[in-house]
């Protein structure tokens, strides 16, 4: 047997790649307990004894709004349904939470972690992740004052600086040396005011801060934007509804509204909850100008404003003006919806709305509609929906948010295989919500076969179906159903199909031949916790031929990850890693009754989180990285003396597991 030992080397996480719709991209605080890799969120337990909750929670929500009034997006607050972090879904816009989740977990190495904009991460972009082993201190950065050195004691790092600089992180923006910088690499100091080189580097990303929905100023009442009705407008089942944004806080947006005949009560509304943090004022003025009524959003956590006027039969025109609530306030800034309702009481009462932002998962018909009310249209092979591939990945990644209507309905979806397609299909299927039915999933052929593993239960409820060798532009297809044995036979649902192939930026970290009676071993060094990304291929004619990768804490022997790629396939899996030092152990397996025969592997790695932490800076070395993972270059170690008397403690427990039970 032969051990290798790696040495380290640079994995360097992927910047500069701003977040698609930018503009509707959502914050959600997942409950202390939902699972992170093989830890726990405990950010509440973490931050609650330094602040109360909203005061910490509005020092995160203050970050990205920093970042925000310099630049084109939006962040809005929503609730997160407390599934856990990485759950497979849609990139962007999943609806069972935000796209930057925070939380916090045991690290070691640093202070913070976080994940911009990467689509091989899936939903694990956007998550910043305190380190719960750390002291954090409150400060709440009133007029931009930093905190009193004085009171500053060894070890304290201010949470609003550490939230301002992972934010940064999250929306794409990386480290650098300049030390005024809030991106700068290490924690030192408490910085809370972005530098010249902060705001530059996310306008580069998202371009300065502009009304995209304003053609030209509509301040004042004569050069208002009418909001018509439609000709096919309902005024008694529907809303009239348009997007404005305020885009700095001298900003100033005002409507005209023609009312329709024949209504007494009208009720007008900004929505801005979900959509954006911006803070604002509501007024309905006459044709004169004079101000009827008005409404002041009551804080960032509840900055929706609503307003029902009565008498309003013969008026022949209204003007809602929207104004930042506080013009010199960090939320005067952000889009919304502008709402005309004509609906009575009753009607409005039923609406369906998302709870509060930390109310945890909705249910249907109370919290969200069905997606769709398709019921007999899709159900073969036949009449299958396409789905095109995201822009998200080159032709690879499929998403696509739907609804089951009964226990009968059946659907099915067509996606096709890129031409240069070299792994594994992966389909995951995820209700949404509180008391969802339980689905059935499969992938079959044009004829209706399955060409997929059974559909395994994940711990988080998702399904997964693996199709191990898919054909270079061959169609398959998504089978959807409800399990015979539900209680539920109605609920909306997220599937995600993915077409594993190696990514550019990855890291050659190994390869080699797994011989069939004798496994293979490597011993690397995780300098800090970190998000890996892990591309196992095998190579062969063969495909009933594999290599199963195992990866065990060195030290306490427990299994980390375990991966399988059969011949001729590429097979990515992700994984928290603490710092520390790993045993990687290849075996030569078969599937099903065939023998074993040996294997040719190969396997890559790159490093997904981004991490900021406190080790001092000389301000000498100009190519100081403080992100360096390293693996380390294959020594043969011939003499098992040479490594020591561990080395029987690594051969025995690895290659005959049975030796300590």
């Amino acid at each position: 047997m032969r051990l290798e030992v790696l040495e380290q080397r640079r994995l360097l996480t992927t910047f500069g790649e701003a977040w698609p719709n930018e503009r509707e991209l959502t914050i959600s605080f997942p409950a202390d307990g939902v699972a992170i890799g093989h830890g726990e969120n405990e950010i509440a337990s973490l931050l609650d004894p330094v602040a109360d909750r909203q005061q910490w929670q509005e020092l995160l929500l203050r970050a990205y709004q920093t970042w925000s009034i310099h630049s084109g997006f939006n962040v809005g607050l929503r609730n997160d349904f407390d599934v856990r972090f990485g759950t497979p879904g849609l990139t962007v816009g999943d609806p069972r939470f935000g796209e930057f989740r925070i939380g916090a977990f045991p690290q070691t190495g640093l202070v913070a972690s976080s994940v911009p904009f990467q689509a091989i991460a899936g939903t694990n972009s956007g998550d910043l992740l305190l380190n719960s082993n750390e002291t954090f201190t409150f400060h709440d950065w009133q007029d931009s004052l930093p905190p009193d050195p004085a009171t500053i004691e060894d070890g304290d790092r201010d949470v609003f600086s550490l939230f301002l600089h992972e934010s940064g992180n999250t929306l794409g923006i990386d480290d650098n040396d300049m030390s005024w910088s809030v991106m700068f690499g290490q924690y030192t100091v408490p910085k809370g005011v972005l530098a010249e080189e902060d705001i530059a580097a996310i306008q580069a990303l998202y371009g300065q801060r502009i009304d995209p929905y304003e053609l030209v100023d509509n301040g004042e009442m004569q050069v208002a934007t009418l909001l018509g009705t439609p000709a096919d407008f309902e005024p008694n089942t529907q809303v009239l509804r348009a997007r404005g944004s305020l885009k700095d806080g001298q900003d100033v947006d005002v409507f005209k509204v023609v009312p329709v005949s024949g209504f007494d009560e009208i009720t007008f509304r900004v929505r801005a909850k979900g959509v954006s943090l911006v803070q604002s004022k509501l007024e309905v003025l006459d044709s004169a100008g004079n101000v009827l009524q008005s409404h002041a959003a009551t804080s960032v956590f509840d900055n929706d404003n609503e307003l029902t006027l009565s008498g309003m039969t013969g008026t022949n025109e209204l003007y809602l003006r929207v104004s930042p609530l506080n013009p010199d306030d960090i939320y005067a800034v952000g889009d919304y919806y502008v709402e005309v309702d004509y609906r009575d009481a009753q009607t409005r009462a039923s609406d369906l709305l998302p709870g509060d932002y930390n109310s945890g998962a909705d249910a249907l018909f109370t919290g969200f509609d069905l997606a769709d009310l398709e019921v007999g249209q899709n159900e073969t092979v036949g009449d299958a929906v396409s789905i095109d591939p995201t822009d998200l990945i080159a032709g690879n990644r499929y998403e696509l948010q739907a609804a089951i209507g009964s226990s009968s309905d059946i659907d099915f979806y067509k996606i096709t295989a890129p031409a240069d397609v070299d792994g594994k299909l992966v389909v995951h299927l995820s209700t949404v919500g509180t008391d969802a039915p339980l689905l059935k999933l499969r992938v079959v052929d044009s004829t209706g076969q399955p060409v997929g593993t059974a559909g395994r239960m994940r711990a988080d409820g998702t399904i997964s179906v693996e199709v191990a060798s898919p054909q270079a532009s061959e169609d398959y297809f998504v089978r959807i159903g409800v399990d015979p044995s539900s209680s539920v036979d109605v609920g909306n649902y997220v599937v995600v199909a993915q077409f594993d192939n190696a990514a550019s930026t990855m890291h050659q970290l190994s390869s080699g031949t797994v011989d069939a009676d004798a496994d293979r071993f490597i011993r690397w060094e995780a300098a800090k916790t970190k998000l890996f990304r892990f591309d196992l291929s095998a190579v062969g004619l063969d495909q009933a031929q594999a290599v199963r990768m195992t990866i065990y804490d060195a030290h306490t022997r427990e299994v980390k990850l375990v991966a399988k790629a059969n011949a001729d396939v590429t097979r990515t899996v992700m994984a928290w890693l603490q710092e520390g030092e790993y045993i990687l152990q290849f075996s030569a397996i078969a599937d099903g009754e065939a023998t074993a025969t040996g294997i040719d592997y190969s396997l890559a790695i790159d490093g997904l989180s981004d991490d900021q932490d406190d080790s001092e800076y000389d301000g000498e070395n100009t190519g100081y990285d403080p992100y360096d993972y390293e693996y380390r270059d294959s020594y043969d170690y011939s003499d098992v003396y040479a490594y020591g008397p561990s080395y029987y403690t690594y051969y025995y427990y690895y290659y005959n597991p049975d030796y300590y039970t």
